[in-house]
């Protein structure tokens, strides 16, 4: 077993490649259809992505405090985002937990909206 990205010892939030990137109660997994790993970051209330090629972490969408906004990827806020899923469109379907809802994370620009709840 090896680690890719983040730090069992030290949890929180950074962006980063490998060891440097920080992660607070990763929940979620799903691969997009270019093989990045999808991670909903449940504590960090945001969606993150993480490169394979170098294991870079960035965050797809999501601010880094709870909330209940949809709109472009840097003003959607999630509350403990959970599980993942892709649809055959390629979106990504977030179960919202905190908020009791399910969103979707459009492909092309990170746009968040809500679809149920």
């Amino acid at each position: 077993v090896s680690t890719l990205a983040g730090d069992a010892e030290e949890g929180g939030f950074a962006d980063g490649h490998g060891a440097t990137a920080r992660f607070k109660n990763p929940s979620g997994l799903a691969l997009d259809t270019d093989d990045h790993l999808i991670v909903a970051d449940c504590e960090n209330h945001c969606i993150r992505k993480v490169t394979p090629a170098d294991w870079t972490v960035s965050t797809l969408c999501g601010k880094n405090e709870p909330g209940f906004d949809d709109g472009a990827a840097a003003v959607a806020r999630f509350s403990c985002p959970r599980g993942l899923a892709l649809d055959m469109n390629g979106n990504l379907i977030v179960a919202d937990s905190d908020n009791h809802c399910i969103r979707k994370v459009a492909p092309s620009d990170g746009r968040v909206s809500t679809v149920a709840g």
